[in-house]
C-alpha cells in the first residue's frame, strides 16, 4: 500500500510543473487543482496526492501488489530488480509503476529514492470516484498511450538488439572464415617445412651413404696399395737373392 501522504504540496509552482508532464498536458490548471485536492475528507475518495519521501525510502516494493503510478515532481529515484540497480531516474515527469498496474500483476521492480524528493500518485483504483469524466479520460487515455509506447520502446529495443547479434553474427562467421583461410595456410606452411626438412634428410643421408662409399673406396685402394707394396718388397727380395 502507498506510505502516509503528506499534504500541503500544492502549490501554483507545482501545478505549473505538473502541467508540463506529458500525460496530463492537456489538463488546465483549475482540472489539476481539482485532481491533487479530490476529497481531502475522504481518503479513500483520494484520487491523486503529492508524496514526500526521504532519501533511501521505499516508493514501491518488488512483489507487492497495488495500484498507485508515481509521476516524478523532484529527486531521483533508482529501479532495483533482486538487488541489482537496473536504471535510475530524475527527470520531472518520468513516470513508473503504471505497467504493473495496466497489467494487473504484482510490482516486478522496487523503486526507492536516491535522495529527497516529491512524487505525484494517482491511485488508479479509485480514479472512477473523481466526478469529472474528462480529467479520468484523460488520465487513463495516457495511460495506454504510454502502455503503447513502452511496447514500440520494447520492440524497437528488441529490434535493435536483434541487429547487433545478427552483426555480431556476421563478424563471427567473417573473422571464423579468415581464422580458417589463416590455418589453412599455417597447415600448408608445416607441410612445406615437413617436407623440406624431409628433403634435407634425404640429402644429409645420401651425403653420408656417398661418404660411407668413398671411405670404403679409399680402404680398397689403400688396400691395393699396401699389397702392392708387399709385391714390390717381394720382387725387391728375390732381385737380390739372384744377384747373391
Amino acid at each position: 500500500m502507498v506510505k502516509a501522504i503528506k499534504k500541503n504540496l500544492i502549490n501554483d509552482a507545482t501545478i505549473d510543473l505538473l502541467s508540463r508532464f506529458e500525460i496530463l498536458k492537456d489538463l488546465t490548471k483549475d482540472e489539476l487543482k481539482k485532481l491533487l485536492r479530490g476529497k481531502e475528507t475522504d481518503y479513500e475518495a483520494s484520487i491523486a496526492k503529492l508524496i514526500r519521501y526521504e532519501p533511501e525510502e521505499v516508493v514501491i516494493r518488488e512483489g507487492d501488489f497495488d495500484s498507485w503510478t508515481y509521476w516524478i515532481v523532484k529527486g531521483s529515484y533508482k529501479v532495483v530488480i533482486g538487488g541489482s540497480v537496473i536504471t535510475i531516474l530524475s527527470t520531472p515527469g518520468d513516470i513508473f509503476g503504471e505497467m504493473s498496474v495496466l497489467e494487473g500483476i504484482p510490482r516486478t521492480a522496487s523503486v526507492l529514492s536516491v535522495e529527497e524528493g516529491i512524487c505525484l500518485g494517482i491511485d488508479m483504483s479509485i480514479l472512477g470516484n473523481l466526478d469529472d469524466e474528462y480529467i479520468t479520460h484523460v488520465i487513463s487515455l495516457g495511460f495506454k498511450q504510454k502502455k503503447l509506447e513502452r511496447i514500440n520502446t520494447t520492440r524497437n529495443q528488441l529490434i535493435k538488439e536483434k541487429n547487433e547479434l545478427d552483426s555480431k553474427y556476421t563478424s563471427l562467421i567473417k573473422l571464423e572464415r579468415i581464422l580458417r583461410k589463416k590455418e589453412a595456410l599455417f597447415k600448408i606452411k608445416d607441410y612445406g617445412f615437413a617436407k623440406r626438412e624431409d628433403d634435407i634428410a634425404k640429402r644429409e643421408a645420401e651425403m653420408v651413404r656417398r661418404e660411407a662409399e668413398m671411405a670404403k673406396r679409399e680402404a680398397e685402394a689403400a688396400k691395393r696399395e699396401f699389397e702392392i707394396t708387399r709385391r714390390e718388397v717381394e720382387l725387391t727380395k728375390k732381385e737380390e737373392n739372384i744377384k747373391i
